[in-house]
C-alpha cells in the first residue's frame, strides 16, 4: 500500500501547544474541521482524549503526513508528560493521591496529613474540560495556538504577557468569544506571575530555580500539589498549625478553603474554586519567601532566602567567593600579636619564651635568645620569665 503523501500545508507546532490545537490549525489550512481531518484524511474517528492518550497509530500517521518526529507529537499530549507531571495515566491506583501529594510537607508537618485512599484519580487532570487561554495570545492572528498547560488547573497567567488566563468559547482561528469580552486583559499580581513563571520553567526546561537551590520539574509539580492539599485541609485537622492556613487565606482575600465545607480532590472542583486555590498557593509561596510565615513543613525552607550578613557583604553565604589565604602572612601576624601582648602580660611572655627555647640546650643559644627577649619584650616581664623557669642565675647582674 502506497504511503499517504505529505501535507503541502501544515503550520509548525508552537512550544507546548496541545495536539488538538495544532490539528485544528492544520484543518483550517484545508477549510476543514478537526473531526473531518481525523476521519477522512487520517482514518481515525472522533477521539475524545486526543490531548491525553492519543493512539500510537494516529501519531504515526501524523508523523508521516507532517514530517514531525513521533516523540515531539507525543509530547503534545499528557502522555508525553509522564512521569514528570503525572506519575501515571492509570486512574485506578488507590494510593496515587497519597504518593503524589502527601509525601512532602510545606505548611503542615506530615503527621497532620490525613491519609486519603480514593479511586479514579490522576494528578492535575480535571474532571471537566477547561477552556482558558491568554487573550493577548489568541487575539493575535499569527499566534492562535492553545497551550496544553492551559487545559489543566495548573496556571493562572500567561508567562509571556503576564495577564490572567480568561475563559472562552469556540475554536481559535474560527469562532472565538471571551467570557469578559468587553474587559481589557487583567494583569496578574507579582505572586501569581512568579509562581506561573516557575511552572513554565519546569515545563519547558525541566527544572525550577528556587531561592536556595535548583529543583527538578517533577518535584515542583508535587510541591504545588502538596500546597493545594494543605490549603484544603480542614482547620480541625491542623492542630496548633491552623494559624498558617488561616493566615494564607486571609492574605489572598478569599474565604477559608475557597468556601468549601466538604473535602474533595482538587481536580474535581469547579474551575472558580480551583482558581481561588491557585491564588492561595501563590500567596503562600510569596509569604514563605518573604518570611511572613515560617511553617514546620520539611520543604518550607526551599522557599527561604539564604541568610545575608555583613560578613557576606549582603550576598548569600553560599555565593561568597573565598579569597585565597596566605598562611605565612597569618603566622607572622600571630607572632607579632603575641609579642605585643608579651610586653605587658608576663604569662604570655613566659609562654612565648618557652616555645622559642624549645630544643635549645647549649648555653650560647639560650643566651642569644635571652638577649633578643630583653630587646623585644619589656625587661620587667623578662625578669619574670627567668624567675619562673630558673634559667638565669644572676638576675642582679642583668638588671645592673
Amino acid at each position: 500500500m502506497k504511503p499517504a503523501p505529505r501535507w503541502p500545508l501544515h503550520p509548525a507546532p508552537k512550544e507546548d501547544e496541545a495536539l488538538s490545537s495544532w490539528l485544528n490549525r492544520v484543518a483550517v489550512c484545508y477549510q476543514m474541521d478537526m473531526i473531518d481531518l481525523l476521519e477522512h484524511d487520517l482514518g481515525h474517528g472522533q477521539i475524545e482524549d486526543i490531548d491525553t492518550t492519543p493512539p500510537l497509530s494516529l501519531l504515526t500517521a501524523l508523523s508521516l503526513r507532517s514530517g514531525i518526529e513521533l516523540g515531539r507529537l507525543r509530547c503534545m499530549s499528557f502522555a508525553g508528560w509522564v512521569p514528570w507531571l503525572l506519575d501515571s495515566l492509570d486512574d485506578q491506583i488507590p494510593a496515587a493521591l497519597e504518593t503524589y501529594a502527601l509525601q512532602f510537607s510545606v505548611l503542615l508537618p506530615k503527621r497532620n496529613h490525613k491519609t486519603r485512599s480514593i479511586t479514579r484519580w490522576r494528578a492535575w487532570l480535571p474532571s471537566q474540560p477547561i477552556h482558558r487561554a491568554c487573550p493577548l495570545c489568541l487575539n493575535d492572528p499569527a499566534n492562535q495556538a492553545v497551550l496544553l498547560v492551559w487545559k489543566l488547573p495548573l496556571m493562572l497567567s500567561c508567562p509571556l504577557h503576564g495577564c490572567w488566563l480568561e475563559s472562552y468559547w469556540g475554536i481559535p482561528g474560527r469562532l472565538l468569544e471571551w467570557q469578559n469580552d468587553d474587559a481589557a486583559p487583567r494583569t496578574a499580581n507579582d505572586a501569581i506571575a512568579a509562581m506561573d513563571l516557575r511552572t513554565w520553567q519546569a515545563l519547558t526546561q525541566g527544572y525550577v530555580e528556587l531561592p536556595r537551590r535548583r529543583i527538578h520539574a517533577g518535584l515542583w509539580f508535587r510541591l504545588l500539589r502538596t500546597l493545594l492539599d494543605e490549603l484544603n485541609t480542614p482547620l480541625s485537622q491542623c492542630g496548633t498549625f491552623a494559624g498558617y492556613i488561616r493566615h494564607v487565606w486571609e492574605g489572598c482575600g478569599h474565604p477559608l478553603r475557597a468556601g468549601q465545607s466538604l473535602w474533595r480532590p482538587y481536580e474535581v472542583l469547579e474551575i472558580t474554586i480551583q482558581v481561588q486555590m491557585l491564588e492561595a498557593t501563590a500567596t503562600a509561596i510569596n509569604m514563605l519567601e518573604a518570611r511572613v510565615i515560617s511553617p514546620p513543613g520539611e520543604l518550607a525552607k526551599l522557599f527561604w532566602q539564604e541568610p545575608q550578613t555583613g560578613f557576606t557583604n549582603g550576598l548569600a553565604a553560599v555565593e561568597r567567593k573565598q579569597e585565597p589565604v596566605n598562611h605565612w602572612d597569618e603566622a607572622i601576624k600571630a607572632i607579632n600579636e603575641a609579642l605585643a601582648e608579651a610586653r605587658y602580660n608576663p604569662e604570655t611572655a613566659r609562654s612565648l619564651f618557652d616555645m622559642a627555647s624549645w630544643g635549645q640546650r647549649d648555653s650560647e643559644s639560650l643566651q642569644r635568645l635571652r638577649d633578643m627577649f630583653v630587646r623585644t619584650v619589656s625587661l620587667r616581664n623578662f625578669c619574670h620569665i627567668t624567675c619562673q623557669n630558673n634559667r638565669l642565675h644572676t638576675l642582679d647582674r642583668m638588671t645592673g
